[in-house]
């Protein structure tokens, strides 16, 4: 029994929560991407599950109504932050004014990423920072979030299209109180490719006193995988120097749907949709700083309430520059189309299916990361000892040819 076509399989979970027999289970397939598996023989094929599931519907869409270049302004909170912090704005104040939860995505003891809630400020701390992996939710966390609704509680879901998609289907109706923040989604690779990949680096280097992992931060390290102790960082390579980050960037290693997403697209599913703002002041001046501001778009009329409130609210906590949308839409292809695959991501797969995430990455990408780790040498080299760019070029070129 299908529930959709397997290609265009997301991973929500919707199915796996609605099952009246919970006899849906989300499992990693031979690629290493959970999907759901129906156990046949407690099924009752009350097709609840193919009913739900997003890829079988038609969900709204929305036009942003509004888009704005924003911010906090406390600088120690927006630290951790990947831009410009809304989405801690945007938890706080549900927790805070408006006595209400958020579900939002944190590493768990583990280092698993997984859907959880947040009820208090200091729980909001874990959420901060993208998360270059999908999130694994729970076959509960759909009933949560309906159980906290019926009781008339304000909740937020801050997560990545699909995944709101299927909590909208899953909840079949419009709550007043619900709050849905989509993220701009370059796209995901499997749990279980990065499991992998931290569980060879404590292993090859020795960490066992991590503390934090950090894609995303307002620090110099950003835009990296960077693992700490504390407030000491003990692994920080190049975006195109570490093997995981090489794959989901080039686009190499994510899940298979991401490739033909169809979420990716200038409508939104959401009240509200938060990313970095991407392009902005290069063709229209922005008096204020253009690096670590975030693009928010108002897509709902009960997101433009909530966030005009929010906004009145917090007052000299954030600031709100409206920008035309057709400034953030021109950069990015999250945006208007999925992300390419990239070439090599046929390869990847056969050598996974023989070796596994850790070598298949490995030998996949072997090249792309062993010049890129040449080539931060050479620049250190350069800056450090002026060797002049024509033999720096020089130099290159030569490895490049190797």
């Amino acid at each position: 029994m299908n529930i959709c076509q397997k290609e265009k399989c997301t991973g929500c979970s919707a199915c796996e929560n609605v099952c009246p027999k919970k006899c849906i289970s989300m499992k990693d397939d031979e690629f290493g991407e959970p999907h759901p598996v129906i156990d046949e023989q407690q099924c009752v094929e009350c097709n609840l599950c193919r009913k739900i599931c997003p890829n079988n519907s038609s969900l709204a869409f929305f036009y942003p109504q509004k888009c704005y270049a924003s911010w906090i302004t406390d600088k120690t909170k927006r630290y951790n932050c990947a831009s410009g912090g809304i989405g801690t704005a945007l938890s706080e104040y549900i927790i805070e004014y408006k006595k209400g939860v958020v579900f939002g995505t944190r590493f768990d003891e583990n280092w698993t990423p997984k859907t959880m809630y947040a009820s208090t400020i200091e729980e909001v701390n874990a959420f901060k920072g993208s998360k270059y992996v999908q999130s694994i939710i729970a076959n509960n966390t759909f009933k949560q979030i309906k159980k906290y609704l019926i009781s008339g509680r304000y909740v937020m879901y801050i997560a990545t299209p699909c995944q709101i998609a299927g909590l909208i289907s899953y909840l079949n109706k419009d709550y007043d109180k619900l709050i849905t923040v989509d993220l701009i989604c370059h796209g995901v690779c499997p749990p279980s490719y990065f499991k992998a990949e931290i569980n060879y680096l404590k292993q090859t280097h020795s960490f066992k006193d991590l503390t934090d992992i950090r894609f995303r931060y307002n620090g110099r390290y950003t835009f990296r995988l960077t693992l700490w102790n504390k407030k000491k960082i003990l692994y920080k390579p190049n975006m195109y120097s570490q093997y995981y980050t090489c794959g989901y960037f080039m686009g190499v290693t994510m899940r298979e749907n991401c490739y033909s997403c169809s979420y990716a697209r200038p409508e939104r599913i959401s009240d509200i949709t938060i990313g970095d703002f991407i392009g902005l002041g290069k063709k229209k001046s922005f008096k204020h700083m253009i690096s670590n501001v975030s693009s928010v778009f108002i897509n709902t009329s009960k997101g433009n309430e909530f966030y005009k409130e929010l906004s009145e609210c917090l007052d000299s906590k954030i600031v709100n520059v409206e920008r035309c949308y057709e400034e953030r839409l021109e950069y990015g292809p999250s945006l208007r189309y999925p992300f390419e695959r990239h070439k090599l991501n046929s390869k990847f797969r056969d050598l996974y299916l023989e070796y596994g995430y850790v070598i298949a990455v490995r030998k996949t990408l072997k090249r792309i990361v062993v010049l890129d780790r040449i080539k931060q040498i050479l620049n250190i080299w350069t800056y450090s000892y002026r060797i002049p760019r024509k033999l720096y070029r020089i130099i290159y070129a030569k490895f490049l040819n190797y």
